[in-house]
């Protein structure tokens, strides 16, 4: 799991890609040296399954025990992982939701104020940053479900095509480059 998300997010860093302009699809490169992640949002949130889980097993202090847990051990687990692939391109990550006074904030206030998990996914997990979205005009970013991105991405799915070789050819480009 750990190296599908990392080969999602090393291909997202790469920032190719394809746009829609003047009726026509173009290759396109962005220019842009940061990357801006989401790490941090489902750890603090509750937007992984197992927050839910852990919700309907238990109610809101086992909840809140997991979520400090999430990000007690993001450094060791995804934090290393995700800078280290988007500094292969030569960009650098950013992590707005890790953020020592984003953090501080979050953690400040009550977990029934940041999920409400009796609500169906999509609309209870990151209710605050679901709120947020809406009070912005993002009204159906603020509603959609979460996706995983070794899943959304497709990664898993080209992975899985390949018979278990070190180099997948649906996973190369033609150039064979970055």
């Amino acid at each position: 799991m750990d190296n599908d998300i990392g080969c999602a997010v090393w291909f997202a860093a790469r920032g190719k890609g394809i746009i829609f302009t003047n009726g026509e699809y173009i290759d396109y490169t962005s220019p842009a040296r940061v990357v801006l992640t989401g790490l941090g949002a489902d750890e603090q949130l509750g937007g992984y399954s197992r927050h839910r889980n852990s919700y309907f097993n238990g109610g809101w202090s086992p909840l809140a025990k997991d979520l400090k847990f999430e990000m007690e051990r993001i450094w060791e687990r995804n934090l290393g992982r995700d800078d280290r692939v988007i500094a292969d391109h030569g960009r650098e990550a950013r992590f707005p939701f890790l953020d020592e006074q984003v953090v501080n904030c979050l953690n400040a206030i009550p977990v029934w104020l940041k999920v409400y998990l009796d609500l169906p996914r999509g609309i209870g997990d990151k209710l605050l940053l679901r709120c947020l979205a809406f009070h912005l005009g993002l009204l159906k970013t603020a509603e959609l479900n979460k996706r995983a991105i070794q899943f959304g991405s497709r990664i898993v799915k080209m992975r899985n095509s390949c018979d278990g070789s070190a180099e997948c050819p649906s996973l190369l480009t033609k150039s064979n480059d970055n």
